[in-house]
């Protein structure tokens, strides 16, 4: 009997600190305190989805469990690292924060963390989504946190942190994972599609590694989407089509319109994206990264660049990206969905022209400090 399909987001979950892409802070800091035996008993993990908190909190209890442990380079063979990665470990305790939420479920915790460890060394309470607790189930939580048993280790993970009653904070190590750069998410789909002996171009990894916005998992997922629509080669063109994106190439030929101040090339490029059936919202915010790219190419070049085809100042094309950042609400929730789109692009067009008024005032100051005090003193 065959085993059961696993996706590849599941499969290729990491199983130690050397699989986990873009968070070198957290790993390292992790292993440090692992090394110099200073183990805190509560953790806290923030960072948008799919970026690697749970990953990490398994990856962590893992080091902090297994035989002859803790140890940041622990064998994944080990039997307990392995009940860990199936979940079958009666040391680790995954709880979901979203549907435990209440102080009965938290009491019971509170109950329960005083029983010695039946495998391994520590008890790790991993709660996911851990600002969906209530209040009362947080102040529940409070005294176990302030003066837990030596055997007890608490790893909080969130999306929203702001949600968190700054008491728990206040008692955690606070870890903040970022979102992951669209080159090492393209660097880790290759070495999948390798492993799975899938042929994808490097434009497509790019448009899905793009699509994803610095989450592994859902890139991993776009990918696995793809893998099932296209079967065993997958191009750019596919990824486009099936998520509506834009190609790289339009969109840089959309800003280098907005930089130029074309207006005709700039609906002529919309009109072709409406009627493929992309999506204008996510060429919008694509946009803003060209753009926002120039910017920061002008700022390292003293004021000014071309990036863009265009020579352009830093107030320019900061006034340039604040009219398209403007637009983003219009786009995303108003009736039409084009005409709105459209409109965001001709005013922040309009924008970036437009002169500040304090820039004006400067070049007059230097003007009038360059002219003679008195007609007397120019003709003497």
């Amino acid at each position: 009997m065959s085993s059961p399909y696993q996706v590849i987001a599941r499969k290729w979950r990491p199983q130690t600190f050397d699989d986990v892409v873009g968070q070198d802070h957290v790993v390292r800091t992790l292993k440090n305190a692992i090394a110099r035996n200073r183990i805190a008993h509560a953790y806290l993990f923030v960072g948008p989805r799919g970026t690697g908190k749970t990953s990490m909190a398994r990856i962590f209890a893992k080091a902090l469990n297994v035989t002859g442990g803790p140890k940041a380079d622990f064998d994944v063979n080990d039997p307990i690292a392995q009940s860990i990665a199936d979940g079958s470990c009666l040391d680790v305790i995954e709880i979901d924060g979203a549907s435990n939420n209440g102080v009965e479920q938290v009491r019971e915790l509170r109950d329960t963390v005083r029983y010695a460890p039946a495998q391994g060394k520590f008890k790790v309470y991993i709660i996911d989504e851990v600002h969906m607790l209530s209040t009362a189930a947080f102040n529940a939580l409070l005294k176990t946190l302030e003066e837990p048993p030596a055997h007890a280790k608490f790893i909080f993970a969130t999306t929203e942190v702001q949600k968190v009653l700054p008491t728990i904070i206040s008692r955690c190590q606070r870890f903040d994972l970022k979102p992951i750069p669209t080159e090492l998410i393209v660097q880790r789909l290759k070495k999948i599609a390798i492993a799975e002996k899938i042929k994808v171009s490097d434009a497509a990894l790019g448009s899905i590694a793009r699509m994803a916005d610095g989450g592994m998992r859902d890139a991993q997922s776009i990918f696995d989407q793809m893998i099932s629509f296209c079967g065993n080669e997958v191009s750019e063109a596919d990824v486009l089509d099936v998520y509506g994106l834009v190609a790289g190439e339009k969109i840089a030929a959309l800003a280098a319109a907005l930089a130029a101040g074309d207006h005709r090339k700039i609906v002529e490029i919309v009109d072709e994206c409406d009627e493929n059936g992309r999506d204008l919202y996510r060429l919008l915010v694509d946009v803003q990264t060209n753009v926002r790219g120039a910017l920061l190419a002008a700022i390292g070049k003293g004021g000014r660049s071309d990036a863009l085809g265009t020579p352009m100042t830093t107030e320019q094309l900061t006034r340039l990206l604040d009219g398209l950042r403007e637009g983003e609400n219009g786009v995303k929730h108003g009736l039409s969905e084009k005409i709105n789109f459209e409109v965001a692009l001709l005013k922040a067009v309009e924008a970036s022209r437009a002169r500040a008024i304090d820039s004006l005032i400067k070049e007059i100051a230097t003007l009038a400090d360059s002219l003679p005090e008195d007609g007397s003193k120019k003709n003497g």
